[in-house]
């Protein structure tokens, strides 16, 4: 199903093209409120839940907010034991073509619930290393007016993350008003006098009658809250590994603009001003190369020497960095992206074969989790391709007017770069692009499979 991560050439610039425009942009000063204000919405999920990342909280509240997630987290677990119980039911009682519906059907809900308990489980028992992994990319983020190479990348890191991560919190919100809104429709049609069936959203095993006065509206009530907390542990989980992996991966790209400027070659009929080395160069201003001008070889070679090792320090801690979200998220995603499949394919079956076509739950539950999987693969292979330019960086830089300590610095570099940096699924497989192909060939591959079953039978 997954690809090794040397086939991960699909390259997110392409993609990029038909959601943002390339164009000039103006310089600005960066604030370290530009930062956090990329946790906003991550804020705005976690809050309901009881999760207080980034927040410093006395020790009754601390306690107050862990009791109410674990409430949360409690009414997963036993919304999920009783999807279970159902299951077994209806495999005893229904061995057909019905009972193979009604476990289709609830096949996406239960693989959401598990996917929120994973994802968010972790940020409680780990919420130490969560913070520090926030903290060190917040005191990596530049402040002030920047150069223009790095004005660029800042803006457009910023820009995209903004996109879509907006993009994929609101089609969350669109998910829960299609589940819920033909009950709320129902309700509204029996307080107006009008007499309709008592409708729920989901399909669950209750010791208990839920269409009964009574129970009925208790029961609503619950599944519209277990919906809320589901797909609030999801998007809190999914929007903090992109912004996470999207600020390292900004990390890497100034990187490699530091890297570019490390060694000043003038102009000459050698390095022509078209040539990349000579736009950066051109880009030195005149202070700069004055400044170059003046030191003599000892003088500069202690200058690379220090600029060198500021530039490792900065290399190693980003690979840090990489590993700790990989740490921390491995598990959840290699049961996301397996039950991706699964997901995808019974949505899409459901879609086509069981909803009408003026019903949108599970149509909604489809295109989110198609926005859900390509996002997560998208910011996977950013990193994957960020990492991979150190290396390009270092030997298009000028390198070659160093002396032989310094050369000999540059190829350690340039080896240990190209040994790209990448996140996996617990080991797995690398999250990248390839792996989202593979993902929707292998749904199409189910689905086809029970397109023909379901008319085999029918």
């Amino acid at each position: 199903m997954f690809s090794n991560f040397n086939e991960c050439l699909v390259s997110p610039v392409v993609v990029s093209r038909y959601y943002i425009k390339t164009k000039m942009v103006e310089s600005r000063a960066f604030t370290i409120e530009d930062y956090d204000g990329t946790y906003t919405l991550i804020k705005r999920a976690l809050f309901p839940i009881g999760l207080r990342l980034m927040r410093k909280d006395s020790r009754l509240a601390k306690i107050c907010w862990d009791t109410l997630y674990w409430i949360c987290f409690a009414s997963l677990v036993m919304t999920t034991g009783l999807d279970f119980l159902l299951l077994r039911e209806v495999l005893l009682r229904e061995r057909n073509l019905q009972g193979a519906m009604d476990i289709f059907r609830m096949m996406p809900c239960v693989g959401y619930m598990v996917q929120g308990m994973l994802k968010t489980y972790k940020i409680v028992v780990q919420r130490s290393t969560f913070e520090n992994l926030v903290d060190e990319l917040r005191s990596m983020w530049p402040q002030g007016e920047l150069p223009e190479d790095e004005n660029d990348v800042m803006t457009k890191s910023l820009k995209e993350i903004h996109i879509f991560v907006k993009a994929f919190y609101y089609s969350n919100y669109i998910l829960v008003i299609s589940i819920t809104f033909p009950a709320y429709i129902d309700v509204g049609k029996r307080i107006f006098g009008k007499e309709t069936p008592r409708v729920l959203p989901y399909t669950n095993w209750f010791p208990f009658d839920p269409i009964r006065p009574v129970w009925y509206e208790v029961t609503l009530i619950w599944q519209v809250y277990e919906t809320m907390v589901t797909v609030w542990t999801v998007l809190a989980g999914d929007l903090l590994f992109c912004v996470l992996l999207n600020h390292v991966t900004t990390q890497f790209d100034l990187l490699c603009v530091r890297i570019q400027r490390l060694f000043y070659v003038p102009i000459d009929k050698q390095l022509i001003a078209a040539y990349p080395l000579g736009e950066v160069s051109n880009k030195k201003s005149k202070d700069d190369k004055n400044k170059y001008a003046s030191f003599n070889s000892v003088e500069l070679n202690i200058k690379h020497r220090k600029d060198l090792a500021d530039i490792i320090k900065r290399h190693n801690t980003l690979i840090r960095l990489a590993k700790d979200i990989e740490d921390l998220f491995g598990f959840a995603m290699l049961f996301n992206f397996f039950y991706s499949s699964i997901i995808i394919c019974f949505c899409g079956f459901c879609s086509v074969l069981v909803e009408k076509w003026n019903e949108f739950m599970y149509k909604s539950f489809l295109i989110t989790a198609f926005i859900q999987t390509w996002l997560l693969c998208w910011y996977g292979q950013k990193l994957f391709e960020s990492s991979q330019r150190v290396a390009d960086a270092l030997y298009n830089s000028g390198w070659y007017t160093a002396s032989q300590e310094i050369k000999k610095y540059i190829l350690f570099m340039i080896q240990r770069s190209q040994k790209s940096v990448n996140v996996t699924t617990y080991g797995f497989s690398v999250i990248c692009l390839i792996t989202y192909t593979a993902i929707i060939k292998t749904s199409w591959s189910y689905f086809t499979l029970l397109q023909n079953f379901y008319k085999t039978s029918g």
